[in-house]
Formats: C-alpha cells, structure tokens, sequence
C-alpha cells in the first residue's frame, strides 16, 4: 500500500494567501487610518498651540500697554514731537494703535508704554516754561534721573487739524552744580534734546505735566509673508527697530477697540474704526483680538466651511464649528475671517484652523491716577 500523503494542499495552501492577504489588507488600512489620524490631531495640536503661544505674546504687551502714559487719561491722543541726533520721531500719545488690514488682510496692533524701573510718577509744571528755557520747575522731582525720557504734555488738549500746542519728548539731564531741588533739566547736551527747540510757541504753562517714562516700550505685531507671527520692537536709545519672529503658521490677525462712551465702566461700543479725536481715544478701555493658525497637514476632504457661501454658518452667537469666524462683539454674532486672501490658496478648506480669541484689559488707563 503506498504511503498516505502528509501536509497541506495545493488548494489549502491557496486558501490560507488568500486569507493572509486580506487581513494584511486590513490591517495596512487601518494602521494608514491611524496614522492619518494622528497626523491630523498632531498637525491640530501644534496649530492650537502656536495660536495660544501668539495670542499670548500679544495678551501680554496689551496688558502693559500705557503704563506710565496712561496715568494721566486727559493726555491721551496728544500727538508727540521728538527729535533724535536731526532725526524727527513723532507718534500720538496712546496705549494701542489698530491698523486695520484693508479687504480682510491681517490687522497690525502696536503697543506703547512707559519703560521706568523704580518710582515713576507723573508730576505738575509748577512754573510757566518758555520755549527756550532748558528746565522744568516742578511739584516734585522724585525718581527723576539723568538719561531718563520725559513727556512735557499740554493739560487743554489742541484737537484742531494744525495745532498750536502739542506734546514733547525729552531726555533729563545731569542738572548743574548748585541748582535748586524740583527742577528738571533738558540741556542739549543728549541726543534728544535738539538746539532747534520743538516745543510749542507758547512753551509750557503751570498745570501742564511732566510724565517720566524712563524710556519706551514699543511693539508692533503683525503677520509677515510666510505667514509668521512677528513683532517689531522699536529701540528708542539706538533709534531703530528690532524684527523677531514667533509662532509660525499664523494666517490671520484681527482686532478691534472697545469703548465706554458714557464713562460708566462698562464697554458698549466695539469697533475696527480708529477713533478720530483724543476725547474718543480717551474712551477706549479694552481690545478684543482674534488668532487664526492653519495646521500643517492637508486633508484629502474639504474640512472648513466657507463662511461667505454660507452666511449661517457665522451669523450667529454659536457659528459652526466647522467654519472660519470670530466676535468681535463677545455679545453678538459671529463674523466670517478670510484666509484665502485674494484666492492665494485654492485648498485653504482642506486644512484645519485654530481661532482663538480674548478680550485685553486696558488696565494702565482703566487704573490711572
């Protein structure tokens, strides 16, 4: 008798490929599952984080913003007039600036504070100042330092389109042997103390103040070309601008003013409009700013909404969450944010979005003296 046959068959042995191969399938396509998966919520995660480190950075220098300047709320909007070694530097009084981007491109939001360590206190001119007198007489001179800057500011605000009076930047100087206590001096012997005065005609009258800044913090956010959120820092002992850049993948920057127009500490008006007048700035207490960062991994599927194809998705107090929107009013409807500036980027719906938002207390001019 011939010996019966061990092992598997020809068709046993076809069988079991055909079943290897298509839980090889499956497995190869659930593991390209998961790891698209985990691409998509990484990509989100880093995009969520760039947003809150960008918004944060600007959160900061916009709760800073005004110290020292704001102490004296009537001052604010003053237009300033400074001149370093012949070269003019002119800027209005103010805690925050918004330049509004035309046709939704990135706004630009530019801070402005005093930079005084120690005591920084503002003092009354006690005596009229001509306009080529070199000294201050003051109520007091405490915390006052040779290399400090000071803001000379007119008390009766002129708003008019070319005004008589205005604010000046000056340096203080080490004061000459012998001179009297509460006396600040401004010889020109610093840099920003021009021989050509450019005080106003009229100098500076009792009343007026004198505000030590020490020096000048200014910054100015925006988003560059490769869409990074970048701020510029303005060094105002060297006389120039300082560029950094932050977080990357930052696609939109938007902002607007909040302002109590009735002086009852409550914010009831919210606007991107610069105000026209320093009695307008004089209201503004608080920003409201919006972050949008773009994840760095493209979906196959279309996975924003448009906002302009669909009105709904944003005009409500709860927009889709799948659409591109924030509120400006924190009260009010939501509005659509562009990031496909003028059709630059096809596929901006096949990207995921992180907006955040907050609202920036003033707080330099909400506690002023």
């Amino acid at each position: 008798m011939m010996k019966r046959a061990y092992g598997f068959s020809l068709v046993e042995i076809m069988i079991a490929i055909v079943i290897g191969m298509v839980t090889l399938l499956a497995v190869t396509q659930m593991m390209a599952s998961s790891a698209a998966q985990r691409q998509s919520a990484t990509a989100g995660a880093d995009s969520t984080i760039n947003a809150a480190l960008g918004l944060y950075s600007i959160e900061r220098d916009g709760k800073n913003a005004g110290y020292i300047i704001g102490s004296v709320r009537s001052i604010l909007g003053c237009q300033v007039r400074a001149i370093r070694g012949g070269t003019s530097r002119n800027f209005s009084l103010l805690p925050v600036q918004i330049a509004d981007g035309a046709s939704g491109v990135p706004d630009t939001i530019q801070f402005l504070a005093g930079n005084k360590s120690g005591i920084a206190l503002p003092t009354r001119v006690a005596a009229d100042h001509a306009q080529a007198a070199s000294n201050f007489y003051v109520d007091s001179d405490v915390g006052m330092q040779a290399g400090d800057l000071v803001i000379a500011a007119t008390a009766a605000l002129d708003t008019t389109a070319t005004p008589s009076r205005w604010c000046t930047l000056l340096a203080v100087t080490q004061p000459p042997s012998g001179a009297a206590t509460n006396m600040v001096w401004h010889e020109t012997s610093n840099a920003w103390n021009p021989s050509t005065s450019i005080m106003p005609a009229t100098g500076y009258v009792v009343g007026d103040y004198l505000i030590n800044v020490g020096s000048l913090s200014d910054q100015t956010y925006s988003i560059n070309s490769s869409n990074h959120l970048q701020v510029v820092t303005y060094d105002w002992v060297a006389n120039q601008s300082v560029t950094q850049d932050l977080q990357s993948n930052i696609v939109q920057l938007q902002a607007v003013y909040g302002m109590d127009t009735n002086a009852d500490g409550v914010v009831d008006r919210w606007t991107a409009d610069a105000p026209a007048s320093p009695t307008i700035w004089q209201q503004i207490r608080v920003i409201r700013v919006a972050v949008v960062a773009r994840s760095t991994q493209r979906e196959s599927a279309i996975v924003t909404l448009d906002g302009a194809a669909d009105a709904s998705t944003c005009a409500s107090t709860t927009p889709h969450p799948a659409a591109l929107c924030w509120r400006p009013d924190p009260g009010g409807d939501g509005v659509k944010i562009d990031v496909n500036i003028n059709n630059a980027n096809p596929d901006w719906q096949h990207y995921r979005y992180t907006v955040m938002e907050t609202t920036i207390p003033l707080r330099n001019v909400i506690w002023q003296q």
